[in-house]
Formats: structure tokens, sequence, C-alpha cells
């Protein structure tokens, strides 16, 4: 994905708080479930490993503000801020990027009741934005305008929003995932629900759904964690940038920072 560089103008209107107050990640499972391996479907665009958004990407460019879209402006702020705070630009990735409309000044942090810092009382469209750094996750609560902070509430877990493509690597491979989960279910492929997409980078090419006997390569595979949903039905996959894997959440392997920063998939009315 293309992250491109924000304005003076845009950057003097962020507010960040500083990154060292993000959570220690916990160890990853070791469980090694069976699974299978998916044939994606004959698709358009075959994307390659070396197409994948890397933590490289987010270094800063040189562009006008006035090119970019808010989604781009948010993660070119945000990430600005990180690397302000002392993170190592070469650390970063970025994990998910998902629509809100914060209902209160709070923008879904509880952590920030009472706060003023110039948020808006009323409903505030905006973004989550999370990133992992090492062993720690950093999730950002934005508007579209260029004003963000630091959300230190676990609570932010537990919150829906719309998850956002910023690249066309994404697209593809959640249409490969849709595709399946259609004539999995047998329904209309304009009848699942994109829930969850989070970028991963898989500690092997077993993307986190190894099988039993199978020797796999100890190499870092970039990919993503997708979630859809027809109803009361989800299906979970893993994928990198060629293959697609069907995975439950009790047979995944999935590496600690991504493990953190997942949003939850069951929907709120359900709980």
């Amino acid at each position: 994905m293309a992250i491109l560089a924000l304005g003076a103008a845009l950057l003097g209107a962020c507010s960040g708080s500083g990154a060292g107050r993000a959570p220690t990640i916990m160890p990853t499972r070791t469980l090694i479930p069976p699974t299978a391996t998916l044939t994606p479907p004959p698709a358009n665009f075959t994307p390659t490993p070396t197409d994948l958004p890397s933590p490289a990407t987010l270094a800063a460019a040189t562009a006008d503000a006035a090119s970019l879209s808010p989604v781009e402006a948010m993660i070119e702020a945000t990430t600005r801020d990180l690397v302000a705070s002392g993170v190592a630009p070469a650390d970063i990735r970025l994990l998910s990027v998902d629509g809100f409309a914060w209902q209160d000044a709070t923008w879904g942090c509880a952590a920030r009741e009472g706060a003023a810092d110039g948020t808006s009382s009323g409903s505030t469209a905006g973004y989550r934005i999370a990133y992992s750094a090492g062993s720690r996750v950093y999730v950002y609560h934005t508007n579209l305008e260029g004003a963000f902070f630091l959300c230190d509430d676990p609570a932010w877990l537990a919150r829906d929003g719309t998850p956002i493509l910023v690249d066309p690597i994404a697209s593809a491979m959640v249409a490969l995932c849709r595709a399946d989960a259609a004539r999995r279910l047998g329904i209309a492929q304009d009848a699942l629900q994109l829930t969850s997409l989070v970028t991963v980078t898989w500690p092997d090419d077993s993307i986190g759904c190894p099988q039993p006997g199978i020797a796999y390569s100890q190499q870092e595979t970039p990919g993503y964690r997708i979630v859809l949903r027809a109803g009361e039905e989800a299906l979970i996959y893993h994928t990198s940038a060629r293959h697609v894997v069907l995975c439950a959440p009790d047979q995944a392997i999935l590496p600690g920072p991504i493990r953190q920063a997942l949003a939850t998939p069951v929907p709120l009315e359900s709980e």
C-alpha cells in the first residue's frame, strides 16, 4: 500500500499521545491443528509475495497534502506520531484500519472521558488504526480532518467497525475468500459481510494453520486474516499472497501482536 506524507498544515492540527504506554504482548499459542489449503479460484489479478505491504512502505515520502485521501492522511499522520515517539520506522506494521462513527467526545475510548482536546461532543466520523512494532500494538482513534489520539483502553477490542481496504492485494485476497465462502454456504457473494481484515506476517509458510506431519519453510510470509460473516455463520481465512486457508479460531496459531489487534468478529447485537 502506498503511504503518502502529510503537509505541515495537517500535521500541525494533529494531537498524539506518547506511544510508550502500549501493552506488552502475551506469548503466542503452540496448538498445531489439521487444516486444508484451498486452491484460489481464477482472478484477474494474481498477487505475489513481493507486492504485499511491508514495514518499509510506511516510511515518509514527499507529497502534496491535497492529494491524500482521508484514510491515507490519517495513516501517515499516526505513523509519523509513532516515529516521533521513538518507534523505528522499519519496525512499524500497519495491522488494520476500521471506519467508525464515534458517538461522543471519547471517540470510543473510555480513558478519554472528560477530555476536551477539541473533540466534538456529537457523532464524529473517523478511523481506528492499529499498528504493531516489535512485541507491542498501538491503536489510534481519529477523525477525518487530522486529529487523533492513542487509545490505551483495551475495551476497543469489543467494538466492531467497518474494515477498510487500503491496498489492492487485500482487495484481491478478500475477493478469493468471498468466492470460496459463497460456494461453501451456497449463497450469493453480496450476502457476505467483511467483518475483520488484519495484515499479518506469518512466522512460516503454514500461514497460521499448519497440518501435522508436514515440514514448513521457516520463512516469514506476509498475508492477511480475513473474517466474512453471513448471519450467524462466520468464516475465518488465513492467506498469503498466493494461498487461502479456512481456519477456525481454535485451530489458529496467531503471532502475538495480531492476537491483540483483532477486532471482535461477533456482532454486538448477538453478544
